[in-house]
Order: structure tokens, then C-alpha cells, then sequence
């Protein structure tokens, strides 16, 4: 599967709760920055990535594609 890096920056909301800005995409959270003594920590969730103050998603780059129906055909039962 090849995954493509869609930029998502201008979908992310900010919240602070609990001393951290959680972030957003629609309802969904995607991550979380802290301020530490060494700066902003930016903490994404899986499938999200923070590079050069943009936040990315990476997607499936051909949802359509069905490489095969089935798993394990070698018995010839399928």
C-alpha cells in the first residue's frame, strides 16, 4: 500500500485541557503539544505527523486498489 502525506493544518483545531493544547481534526484527535524547558513537544498520534509547522495525515494513495479478496488461496478452496 502506498501511503501519500496530505497537509491537514488548515482542519486542526486546538483545545487546552489539562495543561497541554490537544489537537484536532473534526472530532477526532490527532495530538498534542506541550511546553517543556526545551521547547514546544509536539506528541502525534498514529498516522499524523508535526514537520515545519504543518501537521500531516498520511492516506492510503489509491483507496480503490483491492490487491485481493482473500487471504491465504493456496489450498485452492477459493
Amino acid at each position: 500500500m502506498d501511503l501519500v502525506k496530505v497537509d491537514v493544518t488548515s482542519k486542526v483545531k486546538g483545545k487546552y485541557e489539562n495543561g497541554h493544547m490537544n489537537l484536532y481534526v473534526d472530532d477526532a484527535h490527532v495530538g498534542q503539544v506541550t511546553e517543556t524547558a526545551s521547547g514546544l513537544q509536539h506528541l502525534m498520534s498514529a498516522g499524523y505527523v508535526f514537520e515545519e509547522d504543518k501537521v500531516y495525515r498520511y492516506e492510503n494513495a489509491n483507496p480503490n486498489q483491492v490487491t485481493s479478496y482473500v487471504d491465504s488461496c493456496e489450498e485452492g478452496w477459493c
